[in-house]
């Protein structure tokens, strides 16, 4: 079982076929190093959609609890996408911090931003246990009015509700959700979180890498530092 969950995104495209994205995604991740990187790995070929509109993959690791699912979109001529982070295409990376030992702020510090640039994505949320739920539960009324405007989606493309202890987000989600850049945030937060960097054209986060982070913990953290950024 896992308690950490990890969620790279990156939009689909009409003109782009899953085969090439798929083959893009593995060249990049079998390059990799570290206890994420597919190199040794039976990488399954592009998954086909059937009747559906997502397509899955699953790659197994050798480690206790690791396991990376990855979710293509529907590339059909005619199929709308929206503007939420729901439509993209996902790396989903899955793991028990427990069974991770040692390697869990590896991870976090290294790999993960390695991955984001390996799938090209444009935000990554890396979720610990339920905690960003339970967060969102003692502020419904807040996320509620969120909601109401239409035009919100939460922790998405436009939306910064809850700090993970692991973030990225690119530039354009920078000024959408926080109405600055990421040279911005990254001012904001230096010395103030365990790791914070310029990637790609955005920035990546380590708000906190204590493996055994409490809820009181994290809700103390996003209180302290969503000011700080401005956020609501």
């Amino acid at each position: 079982m896992w308690n950490f969950e990890c969620f790279i995104h990156y939009p689909p495209r009409h003109e782009e076929t899953v085969e090439s994205r798929h083959a893009i995604v593995t060249e990049r991740m079998k390059a990799q190093r570290g206890i994420l990187s597919w190199r040794d790995l039976i990488v399954p070929a592009a998954p086909e959609f059937g009747r559906e509109l997502i397509a899955s993959y699953k790659v197994n690791y050798p480690i206790p609890s690791l396991e990376v699912t990855g979710l293509y979109t529907y590339r059909g001529a005619n199929y709308v996408y929206e503007d939420r982070i729901s439509y993209d295409d996902k790396l989903i990376i899955r793991f028990d911090v427990d069974r991770i030992g040692k390697s869990y702020g590896p991870i976090l510090h290294s790999e993960l931003p390695s991955a984001v640039e390996a799938f090209q994505g444009y935000l990554l949320r890396g979720f610990y246990s339920s905690y960003s739920t339970k967060y969102h539960a003692l502020h419904k009324e807040m996320l509620d009015m969120l909601r109401a405007k239409g035009n919100v989606n939460v922790n998405g493309r436009n939306n910064v509700f809850s700090l993970q202890p692991a973030q990225y987000w690119n530039e354009e989600v920078c000024r959408k959700a926080m109405g600055y850049g990421r040279d911005e945030v990254i001012k904001r937060l230096t010395g103030r979180v365990p790791l914070v960097q310029p990637l790609m054209d955005g920035v990546y986060v380590v708000f906190n890498d204590n493996p055994d982070l409490t809820f009181e913990e994290f809700c103390a953290y996003n209180d302290r530092l969503k000011p700080v950024l401005g956020l609501q």
